[in-house]
């Protein structure tokens, strides 16, 4: 029997589904098993979708504006990747930024009905329940055991990565499109004579990566190289002749595919956002003792682990590379004990294993919290212009959890197979799934309300906004301090907030082209306010500021100004109030200025629809 129909240990009687169509109605309570336990993970917020944002205030606020807007273009017929609403007057490329087009797809109707807090939050339990759900349907292709592949669902869905990616990052926790393209290849691969309907189906499982996160696509694409060239090393060259009219098939129908996008991505010179400097990619690298770092949210160790090496948190959520005595025990007996019954896999999962793990690392090394200057696999990738668009080595790392629970999978189905007694064999199962639960779980999970200012100072108030009034709809609203961290998704939040009915100067995203902020340094009231924030010296005169007033609020079709709590809010405060003669709204968390009551002053914004 060749390599390629070997699947499953040959005394493994329970199910023999490997290999066979990997969707099936008895799939689908496993499904909602893993949503349960998305809640359950999630605890206590995920009980009250309504009352704060997941996760931790920031990002998440981000990838909550990003669902909002693209029900909002989708509802008008008009195109996601495109939007006024911030850093008016630009019309923003929003193909490089983390739109999120499958999350957003989903919970379309949501954002639709309900508003963006459950929006993302019902967003956030379903893309973890499909990252399990996916790995699952792959662990049981490899292991053809339906309680080993949901303890593996388990190890990859709710990782300590995922979920601490879950505090912010929602494009990321949508990764239900790596084991679905790792399903797709292996079926292409396992053919005795390769169909090119296979290929296309590769292809549309690559473009889904495309959708859920660039960086993925990337990934897969390596992963596809790393399989490819296991199969060819225990298959040899005929292996060229089975598989080369599906490869064939994949090239094309994602090329198709993924052009609009590459087009809006590199069609237009001026919308091309400048690669990460070096200094942030190793920042962003997973450290190389970090795989025995639990998360600052375990359960049992993370009172202790806050108290280590600062260093091993320079990533934040994204450094967060542990896997726990568990699962690397589990992966360790599958690797041991499928190297034989199923050499395929066995290899396939361990070097992907080495290979993206030495990715993760990035171009230097860190060796618990110390960056230093030995030079790291991932070094040549990160030499490229190309290779700097990963900008985080450490999300290299999400192939190494499927890989491990994968591994996982196939170990407690030969501890399974070492006994013949029923009771044994589901104590086993009973005892692993609850050691599982103590070294995974990270309740309570944080909500973005106003006791998580500790973590952004920015959001004293994060889930409640200024109060503007609802006559600047149509106008535009300039928030202070511009381009400052994290104040901008504060304001796409307040925006959000309030309905979308005007827009912002100012605004966040992933990123961005230099052009998008040339409206800064060119109005002369913009560029003073941002000396003013700095407490620096103000580079014009206050008449020749308040002359050019009447331009720049039909320019920037001006409504109002509004000043958020921070360290300048009062010099802001006063600054603005010389220039507009006009005293502010005073609110609990900004000061509003409303243009239109100085109309004999100024002259008034126009008032133009967004959409």
């Amino acid at each position: 029997m060749s390599v390629r129909d070997a699947a499953a240990p040959p005394n493994n009687s329970e199910d023999k589904r490997a290999g066979k169509t990997f969707l099936a109605a008895r799939d689908l309570p496993i499904l909602l098993l893993y949503a349960l336990l998305g809640i359950f993970f999630l605890l206590p917020g995920s009980l009250h979708l309504a009352r704060a944002i997941l996760g931790y205030p920031g990002d998440s606020f981000q990838h909550a504006w990003f669902l909002w807007h693209f029900g909002r273009a989708v509802s008008h017929g008009q195109n996601p990747y495109f939007a006024n609403l911030i850093f008016y007057p630009n019309r923003v490329n929003l193909a490089w930024s983390t739109l999120d087009p499958v999350a957003s797809l989903l919970a379309l109707p949501f954002s639709l009905t309900v508003g963006p807090i459950i929006a993302y939050n019902v967003s956030l339990i379903l893309q973890l329940a499909l990252a399990a759900f996916f790995a699952y349907l792959l662990c049981l292709r490899i292991c053809a055991n339906t309680v080993a592949a949901v303890i593996g669902g388990v190890c990859f869905g709710f990782s300590p990565w995922m979920m601490g990616e879950a505090l912010g990052h929602l494009s990321l926790v949508t990764a239900f499109p790596i084991p679905l393209y790792f399903l797709a290849v292996d079926t292409v691969l396992r053919r005795a004579n390769g169909r090119w309907r296979d290929g296309i189906v590769l292809g549309i499982c690559l473009m889904i990566t495309a959708l859920a996160h660039y960086n993925y696509t990337v990934f897969c694409v390596l992963l596809s190289i790393v399989i490819l060239g296991v199969d060819l090393a225990i298959e040899g060259w005929p292996l060229i002749k089975n598989v080369w009219r599906p490869v064939a098939a994949g090239a094309i129908t994602f090329t198709v595919l993924f052009l609009p996008l590459f087009l809006s991505m590199w069609g237009v010179s001026a919308d091309r956002p400048r690669t990460r400097q070096f200094q942030m990619i190793e920042a962003h690298s997973a450290d190389l003792l970090g795989l025995f770092v639990p998360s600052w949210k375990h359960l049992l160790f993370g009172s202790t682990v806050r108290h280590w090496n600062i260093g091993l948190f320079s990533a934040g959520y994204e450094g967060i590379v542990y896997l726990g005595p568990v699962i690397l025990l589990l992966a360790g007996i599958g690797f041991w004990s499928w190297r034989q019954l199923n050499r395929r896999w066995a290899i396939r999962l361990a070097i992907s294993v080495a290979i993206f793990w030495a990715l993760s690392l990035g171009p230097h090394l860190r060796i618990w919290g110390a960056q230093t200057r030995i030079p790291g696999p991932a070094v040549l990738f990160y030499s490229t212009p190309f290779g700097r668009y990963v900008s985080a080595p450490a999300r290299f790392y999400v192939v190494v959890v499927l890989c491990f629970a994968c591994l996982a999978a196939m170990g407690l189905v030969q501890l399974q197979n070492k006994t013949s007694s029923a009771i044994v064999r589901r104590a086993l199962v009973a005892g692993v799934s609850v050691l599982l639960a103590i070294d995974l779980l990270t309740v309570p999970f944080p909500a973005a309300t106003s006791a998580a200012s500790e973590h952004y100072a920015g959001f004293a108030v994060a889930t409640e906004g200024c109060q503007m009034p609802p006559e600047l709809n149509g106008s535009t609203v300039v928030t202070i301090p511009e381009l400052e961290w994290p104040y901008p998704v504060r304001a796409m939040w307040m925006q959000i907030r309030d309905g979308g009915g005007y827009a912002l100067t100012d605004g966040y995203v992933s990123y961005g082209p230099d052009s998008i902020w040339n409206e800064y340094w060119r109005v002369p009231i913009l560029r003073s306010l941002r000396s003013v924030q700095e407490g620096q010296p103000v580079p014009l005169d206050i008449s020749t500021v308040r002359a050019s007033m009447p331009g720049a609020i039909r320019g920037l079709n001006l409504g109002a100004f509004v000043v958020f709590d921070f360290a300048q809010r009062e010099a802001t405060v006063n600054y603005l109030s010389q220039i507009l003669h006009q005293s502010g709204d005073r609110q609990a968390t900004c000061t509003v200025f409303d243009l239109r009551q100085k109309s004999g002053q100024f002259p008034s914004a126009l008032h133009v629809r967004f959409y």
